[in-house]
């Protein structure tokens, strides 16, 4: 019988308590990314140079990539795959990448990034690789 009054008297304390809350109002989980943007969208003929890496000072070969001759941008997006076939097993990794409205690019893949930008109808980047690092250029067909 004890603890049902010690119920009872705590039953004002914690309506008192609850009417203090007030609305819990509508709850926001911060801004939105922005799209991609399509802007950009296209075919870009491109050449690739290695530019540095661990990997390529080792005199192995395992940097050399015949990159993606043809990068196609659609709906914001694009990806690249960057073949190696001087590494046993023949990797390809590919980096994805995301448009933004000011014509920089940027994504991550397995082994590293890409990041770049369109400038009217030529496109340039860096890719970030595992022990390379390679720049590629091209333009718009």
């Amino acid at each position: 019988m004890a603890g049902s009054r010690a119920a009872w008297r705590a039953l004002p304390l914690l309506l008192t308590v609850a009417a203090c809350a007030g609305p819990m109002g509508t709850i926001n989980p911060g801004p939105s990314p922005e799209p991609p943007s399509t802007a950009f969208d296209g075919s870009y003929r491109s050449s690739i140079r290695i530019t540095g890496g661990a990997a390529s000072t080792q005199g192995q070969g395992w940097c050399q990539s015949p990159g993606q001759p043809m990068i196609t941008v659609r709906d914001g997006e694009f990806s690249y795959a960057l073949p190696h076939p001087g590494v046993p097993g023949g990797p390809t990794p590919v980096f994805q990448a995301t448009m933004a409205p000011d014509g920089s690019f940027s994504g991550q893949g397995v082994g590293g990034s890409v990041s770049g930008r369109v400038t009217g109808s030529r496109i340039e980047g860096r890719i970030d690789g595992q022990g390379c690092i390679y720049e590629f250029s091209g333009y718009r067909v």
